[in-house]
């Protein structure tokens, strides 16, 4: 009687206390497990394979003749018995893993077909076991245009006779008659596709800022303003309640429409009011410069209702199945998968500047995994500006643990401080950096918080804006990602490139504060016979040295500075 006495005690406190990623933070409450943790699957003593099938464009539309599907084929020893398929059949994606032994092939033979009909669409083909990114081209002449989606199933057998299957639903929307934008995901690279003035299709690499109307209000010019900063997303932050004068909004929505900025709609005061959402989005969706939907900002942190995002989600797509939703996840590891199925885009706001990670100075709590609140969640280490690339990683980890198929991730810089609790605000070599690695992690997108900022974040992220959304958005959005390239003598260094066959764009960030001395050098990862470069951001001293075998080379320069970043732009010859 006195433990079941205990439990009742602590159950109904863990109720009314106040928290934060699940987690009490108040000196005055007790620490308990917050729960929601994705936890890593037991490994099996076989591997298993992961076939998954998607469009590669989310939607197609009328106008579109052909399409491609994306095939992965992983191979892992993760169980996959012990994930929730909750997110899955909220996708309407079904994967099937299933066991082999003794592989004996390292391909697998595949069809595809249209499940109503069982009309055959493409194949045979083949996919490598292990690889992901196989495109395969599709005719779409026989999908009328429509509202609903069309199921699709992949049939696939090895060597060994086993036969494997997996689905998934493509969309052929009508065109759109009330002069509405339509934004597509490129699955294949992360990317969205908007149509420019010529109404042929671009990638757009955004880039911007969480915005206080309350600047917005002060100036007619202020609008103009971020434009010729190089800002390309209008993302207005609503003040509680609904948010929004609507009769000043509708100017403003007008104004950047003008001027050609694209608008991100911030729902996140209203996203769980069924009716003003439904209102919002019949009132905004034909607008010709909207991106897309903003629902919930850090819902996990604040601990909304798990069904809330997905409820959400699903009536936009009802109303508007033109664009894309996205939402911003703040907690390192709660209910990830049940938040994350609320959108199609995943943003990520890691805040570790000006921060003490282990010890609230707001709450005088200790912070760690089931207690406290420091303004950055299970955060390691004072200013470590790897916090940021870190839950971009996980966030991808835990999409592929949970066997789904990679939603695109944007990066919430910080750009703010001497509040709460953080007590600086970055520099611009801090705010360069987590910007950096936050793209050398697959980041599509970026989206500060907040603006207005201090002049010396202005300058260095508008000349950011020239970098990532003209001189770079095409290798960015249009070709793979590598990570992890060593640097001999800079072993902090965090390096990715992109490649397409003729250029090469390389990223090299030093997130340390301490400078790297002596001899730096960086082996190219792939084999040409020659090359140049020119550098697009940074001190412009590397030098192209060959290695002597004519077939492949290095780049060298004497010490890396601490937060330094790099960015050069490479011309190949093979």
């Amino acid at each position: 009687m006195i433990l079941l006495s205990i439990f009742l005690v602590l159950c109904r406190t863990a109720v009314s206390v106040d928290t934060w990623c699940g987690k009490a933070y108040r000196s005055n409450d007790p620490s308990f497990d917050p729960g929601g943790r994705l936890e890593k699957t037991s490994s099996l003593p076989y591997p298993v394979l992961n076939l998954q099938i998607q469009p590669r464009m989310h939607p197609y539309l009328e106008e579109d003749d052909t399409g491609a599907f994306i095939i992965d084929a992983r191979q892992s020893d993760i169980d996959p018995t012990t994930s929730d398929n909750i997110l899955i059949e909220q996708q309407q994606d079904t994967n099937f893993n299933l066991y082999f032994y003794n592989w004996d092939s390292n391909s697998i033979f595949f069809n595809i077909y249209r499940t109503d009909t069982n009309d055959h669409i493409a194949g045979p083909d083949v996919v490598s076991i292990n690889s992901t990114g196989t495109t395969v081209d599709f005719s779409l002449a026989t999908f009328t245009p429509s509202f609903e989606p069309y199921s699709i199933h992949l049939v696939a057998s090895g060597a060994t006779g086993h036969t494997y299957t997996a689905s998934t639903q493509l969309l052929r929307l009508p065109e759109r008659n009330d002069g509405g934008s339509v934004t597509k995901i490129d699955s294949l690279f992360g990317a969205l596709l908007v149509k420019d003035v010529d109404s042929s299709w671009k990638p757009l690499f955004p880039y911007s800022f969480y915005l206080n109307g309350n600047w917005l209000a002060e100036s007619e010019d202020n609008m103009a303003i971020l434009k010729a900063l190089g800002y390309n997303v209008l993302h207005i932050v609503p003040a509680g309640g609904i948010g929004y004068n609507f009769t000043q909004l509708d100017e403003w929505l007008n104004e950047a429409q003008r001027l050609d900025l694209w608008i991100m709609y911030d729902m996140r005061w209203t996203y769980q009011n069924s009716s003003l959402v439904e209102w919002q989005v019949n009132l905004l969706k034909s607008r010709p410069n909207l991106l897309l939907w903003y629902t919930a900002d850090e819902p996990d942190g604040q601990v909304d209702p798990l069904s809330a995002p997905q409820d959400a989600y699903k009536l936009i797509k009802s109303l508007d199945p033109y664009h894309p939703v996205s939402l911003c996840l703040n907690c390192e590891n709660y209910y990830f998968q049940e938040y994350a199925a609320g959108a199609d885009i995943i943003l990520s706001d890691v805040y570790p500047i000006g921060t003490n990670t282990t010890w609230s100075t707001r709450y005088d709590t200790v912070c760690n995994t089931t207690y406290g609140c420091c303004g950055c969640d299970n955060c390691v280490g004072h200013n470590n500006l790897s916090n940021v690339p870190a839950r971009l990683d996980t966030f991808r980890q835990y999409q592929t643990q949970l066997g789904l198929p990679q939603k695109p991730l944007w990066g919430v810089p910080q750009a703010f401080g001497n509040s709460e609790f953080w007590k600086q605000t970055p520099t611009p070599q801090e705010e360069v950096v987590m910007t950096m690695l936050s793209i050398n992690h697959g980041a599509k997108g970026i989206i500060m918080w907040t603006f207005p900022t201090t002049p010396e974040l202005v300058s260095v992220t508008s000349a950011l804006a020239d970098l990532l959304t003209n001189k770079c958005a095409d290798l960015l959005l249009g070709a793979d990602l590598s990570s992890g390239l060593a640097v001999d003598g800079a072993p902090a260094a965090d390096v990715s490139f992109w490649e397409d066959g003729q250029r090469m764009l390389l990223s090299i960030v030093n997130p340390s504060y301490e400078d790297a001395v002596g001899l730096v050098e960086l082996q190219l990862p792939i084999n040409v016979t020659a090359y140049s470069f020119t550098s697009l951001w940074g001190e412009n001293q590397w030098e192209a040295v060959d290695d002597g075998t004519g077939a492949n080379g290095f780049l060298q320069k004497t010490g890396l500075p601490g937060l330094s970043v790099d960015v050069l732009l490479l011309a190949l010859s093979r």
